[in-house]
């Protein structure tokens, strides 16, 4: 078989759940299945970040057109994808992105979530008006199989869009346990305190900063918290953060709330190892990778019990209520002064990292591929 991947949502300068996604699904999909050949697909992508994916049974196609044109000619359908990537059998998107291909080619859509549909209210104008152009139902029904990255994604594909259940298969990303593992090193974790300033105890909210990620109610479940810990918050810029900052600003604790900014992929590892605590207060996942991360380095784990994080977290970390800021106080004061709850979740999440498997995700995928 010919297997285009769609590799259009690496073309920024940043690396978020998604582009992990892709990245490890290239790792690890076409080297595993050398009796396929793989055609990946990009416009406007910096080169270098493809340096590593040159297998015997893959190439590179560049669509060479600017990506607003190319969408609408798309959108259009004055155009077919096949036109750029030749006749394949199946068009393998990691991320939903505007398409237009043949009848006969088959198409595979992971899903990540449905929060621009569900929760709506968190996005700016300018994103709303992105998600409805791609018309999410259309794309659905278009597909030939759809892999939602949890069961809480697959329960809300049925229900919004009255998929059958069959079309819909649930595969779990994984964790990239060559960077995110327990033992890094002293001279590791001093390098990166020393490059963002960090202090010497801290929570740490790693994510971007915009409504659904729910950085307002950690800063004021912060402000009652009780100790010495910092409050460290890393994460590029979104939409409709101003009010964040403006909170931060105006907190009683500001002098203990640090903003580090975007934290380049290298960086992670380290810094959440530092950490007193991940916290994960968001209202809405379809997954959730830094939990996943923040396990595998051994560091415990705060997060929302709402949506498909449970999933991820499970009984290894502490689930609060993300809109009771008092839940969320609470939590933070128990991980600061029961060292005996730290090492359990500790090593509870160690076991918990081992059901998410990189090797295991590309190996469903590409059963899917020859089931169909």
């Amino acid at each position: 078989m010919k297997i285009a991947i769609d590799l259009r949502s690496l073309s920024g300068s940043r690396i978020s759940g998604v582009e992990n996604y892709c990245l490890n699904l290239l790792e690890n999909l076409p080297p595993k299945d050398l009796q396929n050949q793989y055609i990946f697909f990009y416009n406007s992508l910096r080169k270098r970040k493809l340096a590593d994916f040159h297998y015997v049974n893959s190439q590179i196609k560049d669509s060479g057109v600017p990506s607003k044109f190319l969408n609408l000619i798309l959108k259009l359908n004055l155009m077919k994808l096949e036109s750029i990537i030749g006749q394949v059998d199946w068009v393998f998107m990691p991320n939903l992105n505007q398409f237009s291909i043949n009848p006969k080619t088959k198409l595979a859509i992971t899903v990540h979530d449905l929060s621009p549909l569900l929760t709506s209210e968190f996005y700016d104008f300018k994103r709303r008006l992105w998600h409805k152009f791609l018309n999410y139902k259309k794309a659905f029904h278009r597909a030939n199989v759809l892999f939602a990255v949890s069961k809480h994604t697959k329960h809300a594909l049925i229900k919004v869009f009255q998929l059958p259940e069959q079309k819909i298969q649930v595969i779990y990303p994984g964790v990239d346990t060559k960077s995110f593992h327990p033992n890094i090193s002293q001279a590791q974790q001093r390098e990166i305190r020393n490059i963002y300033g960090l202090p010497g105890e801290f929570f740490l909210f790693l994510n971007t900063i915009e409504p659904r990620k729910n950085l307002a109610n950690l800063i004021k479940a912060f402000e009652a918290l009780s100790g010495k810990a910092w409050l460290v918050v890393a994460g590029r810029q979104g939409w409709k953060y101003k009010k964040v900052f403006q909170l931060i600003a105006k907190s009683k604790k500001r002098e203990k709330i640090k903003y580090i900014g975007y934290i380049p992929e290298v960086h992670k590892p380290g810094l959440i190892k530092l950490a007193k605590a991940l916290v994960y207060p968001s209202f809405y996942e379809g997954f959730g990778f830094q939990p996943l991360e923040a396990m595998a380095v051994g560091t415990p784990v705060v997060a929302s019990q709402l949506t498909a994080i449970p999933e991820v977290v499970a009984d290894a970390g502490l689930l609060i209520n993300p809109y009771d800021v008092n839940s969320l106080t609470r939590a933070l004061q128990e991980i600061s002064v029961n060292t005996a709850l730290r090492v359990m979740l500790v090593n509870k999440g160690f076991e918990r990292v081992e059901k998410f498997n990189w090797q295991e995700t590309a190996r469903q995928i590409m059963q899917s591929f020859y089931k169909l």
